[in-house]
C-alpha cells in the first residue's frame, strides 16, 4: 500500500482548516460544501463528533425541493481576518542592525512587496490559525531573495520541542479523475529538497524525475545529489507563525499541539446564526412585498381560449350587479405581511457584537460607535480599543522572533547567493504603535517636562519620532543644537561669553546628546 497523503495523523487538522477556510472565503457554495457536503472519509471519531452535528447548522440544511437557494452570508469572518492584518502591518516595521551597510541593504529587502506579503500572511494566519513564511530566490526574477506566504493546509510540519525543525510544502501541479501529480518542497536546515510524485487523491504514489514535468524541469539544474538545493545558511529557510496559542482543539495531538488557533475558533456557531438571522430578514422582505388578489370580474377577457389580464393602470371598474343580500367583497384585495425590521436588526447587531468580542477585538475597531468625547485623545482611544490592542500584542509576540529569524536568513542568502557586501545579522524587530499620540497633547507634555528641566533634547526628539533609529535622532539633536547656537546673540569681539545664570564662566554646561 502506498503512502497516504495528506498524512492521516493530520486529517483532523486539515478538516477543521477547511471549515475555517470556507468562512474566510465567504462564498455560499463553499460554506454549503463544508457543512452539507462534508466528505465521509474522515476519521471515525470525527464523524461521530463533528459530522454528526452538521445537520443542526444553518449551512448544513439542504434547500427544500422546488425552492431556489436563498441563504445569504454576512462576510464578518473575512473582515475579522483583514482587520487583524491591518492591526499588525498597517505601518512599516522598525528593523535595525548595527552595521550601516547591512542596514541599507535590509531596508531594500524590506520593500513594499515584502509588506504586501506580510499583510497577506497575517490574513491567512488569522483565518486558519497560523501561516508559513519561506525564503525563496530566483536570479531570473530579481537580484535579491524575498519571502512568500504559504497556507498551513498545504504543509506538513516537523517539530522539536515545540519548534519547527523541518517542513514539507506540497503543490498539486496536475490533476484528473484518477491521477494527482504533486510537487513536494522540503525545507530543512541548510537545504531545500524538491521532488515530484504521481499518485491519487489519497496517496502520494511514485516518485518521478524532476525533468518529467515542465513545471519542475527548471529545478533539475539546481539540485545536488538528485533533489537538494543548498541554501548557504545553516538556518531553516521557513518559519511557522501561529495566530494565537494554545490551540484548544489540538493541544492533545503531538503532531498538532504547536499549531495556532483561528480567530474564528469558538464563534463558528454564532457566525452561522448571524447568516441564518440575516437570511430570515431577507425572507421577510421578500414575503412582505405588496401583492394584489384580483377577482375574475375585474379581469379583461381576451377571448375564447386566450385567457384574461388585469390592467394595473386602469382607474375605473364597473361593479357587478349582485342579488339582494349577496356580498362578494372587494374585487381587489391587498396582501402585505409585516417586515420585522427592528427585531432582525437588533438580533443581527447582537450576534455581530458577540462574534467580534469572541474573536478578541473591541467593537470600536469595527466602527461600532460608543458614547463619549467626539474628539478623543490617544489615551481615550487606547482605552476603547484595549481588547484589540491586547490581541495585537499577543500576536506580535509570535511574529517578532519569526521575522527576526527570516530577515536574518534573507541577509545570509543575499550574501551567499547574490554576493552582496553585507554583514549578516539578526535584526531587532519592533512593531509601531497603532494609536498615534495627539501632537498637541504630546507637545504640552514635552513643554511641561522641559520647563521642569526633566527631559533632554535627545528624549524629546525620540518621543516625537518613536520610529526613528538612534542615528536619526542624534542627527536631529545636532541640527537643533546648531540652530540654537546660531540664534543666540554673540558677544563682542574679545569679550568672553557670559555663562548662564547659576554657572561659572569656565563650567561646561553643554547638554549631552544621549540622555543618561
Amino acid at each position: 500500500m502506498g503512502t497516504a497523503w495528506p498524512p492521516p495523523e493530520l486529517a483532523d487538522v486539515f478538516a477543521q482548516q477547511q471549515v475555517w477556510s470556507a468562512w474566510y472565503a465567504g462564498t455560499p457554495e463553499g460554506l454549503t460544501d463544508a457543512y452539507l457536503h462534508a466528505p465521509n472519509d474522515r476519521p471515525a471519531a470525527r464523524r461521530r463528533g463533528f459530522l454528526a452535528r452538521l445537520g443542526r447548522w444553518f449551512w448544513g440544511q439542504p434547500t427544500p425541493p422546488g425552492e431556489r437557494p436563498s441563504k445569504l452570508h454576512v462576510p464578518l469572518a473575512g473582515a475579522i481576518a483583514a482587520t487583524s492584518a491591518n492591526l499588525l502591518f498597517g505601518a512599516p516595521l522598525n528593523l535595525t542592525v548595527e552595521d550601516e551597510a547591512t542596514q541599507e541593504r535590509l531596508d531594500q529587502l524590506a520593500d513594499d512587496t515584502t509588506y504586501a506579503v506580510l499583510r497577506e500572511a497575517a490574513e491567512i494566519s488569522a483565518a486558519l490559525g497560523g501561516v508559513y513564511l519561506r525564503v525563496v530566490w530566483d536570479r531570473s526574477v530579481q537580484d535579491k531573495p524575498w519571502m512568500v506566504a504559504a497556507s498551513p493546509d498545504t504543509a506538513v510540519p516537523e517539530w522539536t520541542w515545540g519548534r519547527l525543525s523541518a517542513v514539507t510544502f506540497w503543490n498539486v501541479i496536475r490533476e484528473d479523475a484518477n491521477t494527482v501529480v504533486r510537487q513536494l518542497e522540503r525545507h530543512e536546515p541548510g537545504w531545500i529538497r524538491h521532488s515530484v510524485w504521481v499518485g491519487s487523491a489519497n496517496e502520494l504514489g511514485t516518485r518521478m524525475a524532476l525533468t518529467d514535468f515542465p513545471e519542475t524541469a527548471g529545478l533539475a539544474d539546481l539540485v545536488i545529489d538528485g533533489n537538494g538545493v543548498p541554501t548557504g545558511t545553516s538556518k531553516l529557510t521557513a518559519q511557522y507563525i501561529p495566530n494565537l496559542k494554545p490551540n484548544k482543539l489540538w493541544r492533545h495531538l503531538p503532531q498538532a499541539a504547536a499549531l495556532g488557533r483561528s480567530d474564528f475558533s469558538g464563534v463558528e456557531a454564532l457566525m452561522d446564526a448571524l447568516d441564518e438571522a440575516y437570511s430570515d430578514w431577507m425572507r421577510d422582505l421578500r414575503m412582505g412585498k405588496a401583492r394584489l388578489l384580483v377577482g375574475t370580474e375585474v379581469l379583461e377577457n381576451l377571448g375564447q381560449g386566450q385567457g384574461a389580464y388585469f390592467d394595473i393602470d386602469r382607474e375605473l371598474f364597473t361593479p357587478l350587479s349582485l342579488a339582494a343580500g349577496e356580498d362578494k367583497g372587494s374585487p381587489i384585495e391587498q396582501v402585505q405581511f409585516a417586515i420585522r425590521t427592528e427585531e432582525h436588526r437588533a438580533l443581527c447587531a447582537d450576534l455581530a457584537e458577540r462574534i467580534i468580542l469572541g474573536a478578541g477585538y473591541s467593537l470600536q475597531t469595527f466602527g461600532v460607535a460608543s458614547e463619549g468625547n467626539g474628539n478623543p485623545t490617544a489615551t481615550e482611544i487606547a482605552a476603547r480599543e484595549r481588547q484589540s490592542l491586547t490581541t495585537r500584542a499577543n500576536k506580535t509576540s509570535y511574529w517578532r522572533p519569526a521575522l527576526a529569524h527570516l530577515f536574518g536568513v534573507l541577509l545570509e542568502i543575499d550574501l551567499a547567493v547574490f554576493r552582496s557586501s553585507v554583514v549578516p545579522q539578526i535584526p531587532d524587530v519592533e512593531f509601531p504603535d497603532v494609536v498615534t499620540p495627539d501632537p498637541g497633547e504630546t507637545a504640552r507634555q514635552l513643554n511641561d517636562l522641559n520647563t521642569a528641566g526633566a527631559i533632554s533634547t535627545y528624549e524629546k526628539v525620540r518621543r516625537l519620532n518613536p520610529d526613528w533609529r538612534d542615528e536619526q535622532v542624534l542627527e536631529e539633536v545636532a541640527r537643533i543644537k546648531a540652530d540654537q547656537a546660531e540664534a543666540e546673540p554673540q558677544p563682542p569681539a574679545g569679550e568672553p561669553a557670559r555663562a548662564p545664570e547659576g554657572h561659572r564662566a569656565d563650567e561646561d554646561v553643554s547638554e549631552p546628546l544621549v540622555a543618561r
